[in-house]
């Protein structure tokens, strides 16, 4: 039996299932390619060997985005992308390319409402409690006035399939509901308590569901295979071979390792320090946005692994631990605390040689592309992590040709040595 194939998606609706913090780079731009961040979406939690066998290459690979796929899985229906990704074979100077704008001019505007499910939506009693929100924003105007306000809505999944619900206002008290075809949908694409339904609507009334999925551990073998995938990736990229990846957004990170060059380099400028307060956007299951706002609390070691350089103690209280450390693209700052004393951590030393370049030796991979140049400047022999005095270490690199500082201004900066970074 053939399986089934992805479907492809109508960019407007494939992003309004991803959610607005999704940013998918576009063809023909230039992009950074990440391969540790590629592993960590595969298997946050990738055994020793996988990871040992990433870091040992480059850490990240200047390439053009040659094709692009918005597509829906067709088990799931969950959105995803598939990208063909061209490394850049001399990493010190890209050609630039014009990117031409895919937008429709707002002709064919969507807007979007969901709703995270319940038990009792997913126990396939028949009926789905709809929020008031989301008939209102979707749905054609019912009559509340009439004795049985009702109507029947043809709503197409995102492979196209029309599913036909009758849409009720009724109970006590009175709510919006799904009832006639609910259970046979429920059936069909295996829904869960947890699970949100996308709704959309474009500019010609036509209306769609999306789904994500709550997260599941997947089994050993689906893992490894997921592993194995990036590893091949990784290789044909190190021979400056044209390689496929694909990223499946999540509606709570955003955390692509397929990244926009001019967004990573932007972000590599910025003196990062402790003590900055930075502030990142996520999606909402209901399709709105919230603002996450922290503090960095720690820095990763002087090196070119900018992916996940950052510590930040979120002020939230329920923040999952993958949230914690961040790349710089990730957050935006806005302001610093004054006065701001961390305690650093208290039992390492770091060592900082008089040639900064001798750090990369273990991880720069082929030195005939030049991908990151450490600059010399006056160094301490050691950073002593009790007093955090960092003022006197100078931390760049040449990244395109543009040298980057990190981190080197505020005396409280922490240094950490983490080769998880």
């Amino acid at each position: 039996m053939a399986l089934e194939q992805p479907s492809r998606v109508d960019p407007k609706i494939w992003q309004s299932c991803a959610g607005d913090t999704v940013k998918i780079p576009k063809l023909h731009s230039k992009v950074y390619y990440f391969p540790l961040g590629h592993l960590e979406h595969a298997n946050p939690t990738p055994n020793t060997e996988s990871l040992s066998l990433i870091k040992s290459y480059r850490p990240f690979i200047p390439c053009i985005i040659s094709s692009v796929d918005l597509l829906a899985d067709p088990q799931t229906d969950e959105v995803f992308t598939k990208l063909l990704l061209t490394p850049v074979i001399d990493g010190s100077t890209v050609e630039p390319f014009e990117v031409h704008d895919d937008d429709d001019g707002g002709d064919n505007d969507v807007v979007s409402a969901g709703k995270t499910l319940s038990q009792s939506d997913a126990n396939n009693g028949g009926a789905f409690s709809v929020p008031s929100k989301c008939a209102k924003l979707i749905f054609p105007p019912l009559d509340l006035e009439a004795k049985l306000p009702t109507q029947e809505l043809s709503i197409a999944d995102v492979h196209g399939n029309v599913w036909e619900f009758r849409h009720v206002y009724r109970g006590n008290p009175k709510r919006h509901m799904f009832t006639h075809n609910w259970s046979q949908f429920v059936d069909k694409k295996k829904l869960v308590g947890g699970d949100s339904l996308l709704f959309m609507k474009n500019s010609a009334g036509e209306i769609y569901v999306g789904i994500r999925r709550v997260k599941k551990f997947a089994t050993p073998a689906v893992v490894q295979k997921k592993e194995s995938v990036v590893i091949e990736a990784v290789k044909l990229a190190e021979k400056n071979e044209a390689f496929e990846v694909v990223y499946y957004p999540t509606a709570d990170d955003g955390d692509n390792f397929v990244v926009d060059a001019n967004v990573v380099e932007d972000a590599m400028k910025i003196n990062w320090n402790c003590g900055m307060r930075v502030k990142r956007s996520l999606n909402n299951d209901d399709s709105s946005i919230s603002l996450q706002h922290g503090t960095i609390t720690n820095l990763c070691a002087p090196s070119n692994r900018p992916w996940h350089m950052l510590q930040v103690k979120w002020d939230e209280a329920k923040v999952s631990e993958n949230t914690i450390q961040v790349s710089p693209w990730q957050i935006e700052y806005y302001s610093n605390i004054p006065s701001l004393h961390l305690q650093c951590p208290p039992t390492k030393k770091l060592k900082v040689t008089e040639d900064p370049a001798a750090l990369l030796s273990d991880i720069q991979g082929d030195s005939s592309i030049p991908i990151i140049e450490f600059q010399h400047s006056t160094m301490e022999k050691f950073v002593d992590p009790n007093n955090c005095d960092t003022k006197n270490v100078t931390r760049s690199f040449k990244l395109f040709g543009t040298i980057i500082q990190v981190g080197s201004d505020l005396p409280n900066s922490e240094i950490k040595e983490d080769d998880s970074c």
